[in-house]
């Protein structure tokens, strides 16, 4: 079974995605929910306890961040994964049930072959236009721990899925593009409101700097341990 972090920080969209997977079938385990905002969650207690009747989900809060991480965000949630496979997603994408039943024949047919899959291309939902879904990856349990899972180093938005998928390859993890998604289309004010910087080129200037000098030297890992350790968070108990 896979389990399911989604990074979901003043993200309303995050209920609809959810009834989303639930929608597709049996593919699920657990259900991570990360939020850094706890004075104004993503979902409230009623929709979290209405959610639970369908899957079991955790909603778990990072506390003591002035910003949201994505990066903190999902090795956080890696800690309650307890599956052989885990799905990285975010918390407005809409995965199509193809993705999960390509990948299950891939495994099933090879259970030892090394690979982590995205979606081979994202629509946005509000004019159609298509482009990449890094950030989208489901892929062995394992493998995440391997590499230590993301890095926190990449600040605001941009290039933490690239490291990741990266840092794959350098231990054979093969990625193969598979099926699509629909992106749930919103602003860049959006994207940038829980950042440290309202600038998405600026973020993601600086996060490709930081990316060509961690993979000069081959960089294999990233801050999942030294996230477990040092970033406060409580779990949601509802």
């Amino acid at each position: 079974m896979i389990d399911v972090i989604i990074p979901a920080t003043n993200k309303k969209e995050v209920e609809k995605v959810i009834n989303h997977l639930i929608s597709l079938g049996d593919f699920f385990g657990k259900i991570i929910i990360v939020d850094f905002d706890k004075s104004s969650p993503s979902m409230n207690f009623k929709q979290i306890e209405e959610l639970n009747n369908h899957v079991d989900l955790s909603y778990i809060f990072v506390t003591e961040q002035a910003y949201f991480n994505k990066s903190i965000a999902i090795n956080i949630g890696y800690e309650l994964v307890v599956n052989e496979y885990v799905l990285i997603c975010d918390a407005d994408v809409l995965l199509d049930k193809a993705f999960f039943e390509i990948a299950f024949d891939v495994w099933t047919t090879n259970q030892f072959i090394e690979c982590v899959f995205s979606p081979e291309f994202v629509i946005e939902s509000d004019n159609g236009e298509v482009r990449k879904g890094p950030g989208i990856c489901l892929l062995k349990s394992a493998h995440f721990k391997k590499v230590a899972g993301y890095s926190s180093d990449y600040l605001g938005w941009g290039m933490e899925d690239v490291d990741f998928l990266k840092r794959l390859e350098y231990i054979d993890v093969e990625p193969r593009k598979i099926a699509h998604a629909i992106h749930l289309s919103h602003s860049d004010e959006v994207r940038t409101r829980n950042y440290h910087c309202d600038s998405v080129s600026q973020m993601r200037l600086e996060n490709r700097q930081l990316f060509s000098q961690k993979h000069e030297s081959h960089n294999l890992y990233g801050t999942l341990f030294d996230d477990f350790k040092h970033v406060c968070r409580e779990v949601c108990l509802c």
